[in-house]
């Protein structure tokens, strides 16, 4: 039996950004988010997590090919003896390259090569992404928080 490709983590850079839209554009359709962003609103968008001294773009490689994407930041966490935890905002693997396990190679590297050991980490998923819910399931994170939302109405 042939070993599964081992993914590679490198940070992105602005020739990536074409290629960090597309996915992005496929995670929001994938966890059926409302963002009605256009590929060039979030090409812009990376852009700007490329240009924050905050932000971490890595791009998951397998095979010499771009796989997937990551992007997060450190943030304050007063709850934490550090004072701060990882926010991952973005996690995405292609779906050409989903179901041989490059998902959970690929964030088991990211933890092990950009996140110190016993960091906090923090993620969304949204309600409407079961498979999102599951596959963090299978990561290890549980539910901490649950966030609701409705519009205002004067009536009531």
């Amino acid at each position: 039996m042939t070993a599964p490709p081992i993914p590679v983590l490198r940070t992105a850079t602005p020739a990536d950004l074409p290629a960090i839209a597309r996915m992005n554009r496929a995670l929001i359709e994938d966890e059926g988010h409302r963002n009605p962003m256009t590929l060039d609103q979030l090409e812009d968008r990376a852009r700007g997590f490329l240009a924050s001294p905050d932000w971490h773009v890595e791009m998951i490689e397998q095979d010499g090919r771009v796989a997937g994407y990551a992007t997060w930041r450190w943030e304050d966490d007063i709850a934490e003896p550090s004072g701060q935890r990882i926010y991952l905002r973005q996690f995405f693997i292609a779906r050409e390259a989903r179901g041989g396990g490059l998902g959970r190679r690929a964030f088991a590297l990211l933890m092990r090569e950009r996140f110190p050991p016993d960091a906090r980490i923090l993620l969304e998923v949204l309600h409407s992404n079961p498979n999102g819910q599951a596959f963090w399931a299978r990561m290890g994170f549980s539910p901490y928080a649950i966030h609701l939302e409705r519009r205002a109405d004067p009536t009531v």
